[in-house]
């Protein structure tokens, strides 16, 4: 029986492995410069969303991500949430460049919870 049980929990706990990603808020990533690695970076979407022209068949979007503390340019090029919008919280995967503009290769949108009262970040 405490075999059983101990498989059950390791089941559990192994699957529950890569749901539980860390991410930086942009504040943490604006004080402690990551260039080298990629990284998961949340923030609040600002209004100054671009769509600069590109070839056809590319959907560049250029916005800025912003906490209570901080903001950073995020430059990318792919398919964006079905939610993405202002105002929304993102979890951008990709690279800070060089010249301080995150290059994401992913854009996550997080879930609004219909219990949260108050933004994730302002």
């Amino acid at each position: 029986m405490l075999l059983v049980a101990g498989c059950i929990g390791y089941l559990i706990f192994s699957s529950a492995g890569g749901a539980s990603e860390y991410y930086l808020t942009v504040g943490e990533l604006r004080a402690h410069p990551v260039y080298d690695q990629d990284v998961h970076v949340a923030g609040v979407v600002q209004k100054d969303v671009l769509h600069p022209p590109g070839p056809p068949g590319h959907a560049t979007v250029q916005f800025t991500e912003k906490d209570s503390t901080a903001s950073i340019m995020v430059l990318y090029d792919g398919p964006l949430p079905d939610i993405f919008q202002p105002g929304i919280t993102v979890v951008s995967e990709g690279r800070l460049g060089a010249d301080g503009v995150f290059h994401a290769r992913n854009v996550l949108a997080k879930c609004p919870s219909r219990f949260a009262t108050t933004p994730y970040t302002s």
